[in-house]
């Protein structure tokens, strides 16, 4: 089990704004990022990154369209390689597919229409979605709520904060569960 979005997010992981889940997804799913940056006529470069993503979340900045970039086969192919979920600022196809799969992809919407496989994108840069850069092995946290990113170099320090959170958050349900009103736990007059 690890921490829900939002409390990551108020803990001070970077949110990944206008990506959501395409699939309904019970858990929370986190892993170091492979990062991989494509043009929207290249679903290729995607596609090779599968290869280095066992265990980790592909994490796709698509630029000049708005083509898919990912599908069905690339999702099966993620399963079967062990990838644990897809981030894509971009659009991807064959949702009845990556739903009969339950795979855990993310992405900004859904588009019929993909490019070629081109393969003239590249894998394990630095790429920026919503003026937030994103290293290869940086934290990716996903559910139902979003996606959120930690920094490697704030990943302990964030995990302390959301503990706090955590703490205070439990304080505030107990104390709403014996009848006190949330208004008034929190001095709101």
């Amino acid at each position: 089990m690890f921490y829900s979005t939002p409390n990551l997010s108020d803990a001070g992981a970077y949110v990944l704004k206008g990506i959501r889940p395409m699939i309904d997804i019970d858990k929370v799913i986190y892993g170091e990022a492979v990062t991989v940056e494509v043009d929207a006529n290249d679903w290729g470069s995607v596609v090779k990154a599968i290869s280095y993503s066992k265990n980790k979340i592909l994490v796709v900045k698509v630029v000049n369209g708005d083509n898919a970039v990912f599908g069905g086969l690339a999702c099966l192919n993620c399963k079967i390689k062990g990838v644990k979920g897809v981030v894509i600022d971009g659009y991807i196809r064959d949702l009845e597919d990556i739903k009969k799969l339950k795979f855990p992809v993310f992405a900004k919407g859904i588009n019929p229409k993909a490019g070629k496989p081109l393969n003239r994108g590249k894998i394990n840069i630095s790429i920026c979605i919503n003026d937030i850069i994103i290293e290869p092995g940086d934290i990716v946290v996903g559910d139902i709520n979003g996606v959120v990113v930690i920094k490697k170099y704030q990943f302990n320090e964030i995990l302390n904060k959301v503990c706090e959170i955590k703490k205070k958050e439990k304080y505030i349900k107990d104390r709403i569960l014996r009848g006190d009103d949330l208004k008034d736990i929190l001095n709101l007059g």
